[in-house]
């Protein structure tokens, strides 16, 4: 199996994912949705969960990404509220994506995320350095400061949010979180 028949394993998974959640992802349902073999994918992936951990990584690489141009802006406070924007805008380009991200076991390599989201911490904590932001432990970047985003992301993905119109309240708390103090 090359890169193909790889990204044939990944694309089946996430419609999986999509369609019946994380029990629907099977090496047979696997199989039959890509046209690999069972092999194929024991010998690419290892097992289920190593397709789970692959899928995750890339996954959150594309959702770092759509942020990263917001932190390009000048401004602290258009930043913050440009990465919210941006992050809630991926979610609803790409819905099976965050649900797959919001659903998966944490089987992620904890060094290979923290080196993908290092741009984002970076720039936070240049920020807090120069009093653009306030102070804060860079652990609670994700839970705490992005907590309010996350939490519309899971909501819009059940089908109980409009994103769009959440986008700017949900900017001004997650502001409201950073802002400096004075």
């Amino acid at each position: 199996m090359g890169a193909t028949g790889r990204r044939a394993v990944l694309d089946a998974a996430l419609a999986l994912v999509d369609e019946g959640g994380l029990d629907a992802v099977t090496i047979s349902a696997l199989t039959a949705r890509s046209g690999v073999s069972n092999g194929s994918v024991y010998h690419h992936f290892g097992s289920r969960a190593g397709v789970f951990a692959v899928l995750y990584g890339e996954s959150f690489a594309h959702c770092v990404a759509a942020m990263l141009p917001a932190l390009d802006d000048g401004d602290a406070q258009r930043a913050v509220r440009g990465a919210v924007a941006r992050y809630l805008g991926w979610v609803v380009e790409h819905p099976g994506r965050a649900r797959f991200l919001y659903a998966a076991p944490t089987t992620a390599d904890p060094a290979a995320k923290a080196e993908v989201f290092e741009p984002v911490t970076r720039w936070f904590a240049a920020r807090m350095a120069a009093g653009d932001l306030r102070e804060f432990p860079l652990w609670a970047l994700d839970p705490v400061v992005m907590g309010p985003a996350h939490e519309c992301a899971r909501r819009y993905l059940a089908g109980g949010l409009d994103l769009a119109e959440a986008s700017r309240p949900v900017g001004d708390a997650v502001w409201a979180a950073v802002a400096p103090v004075g």
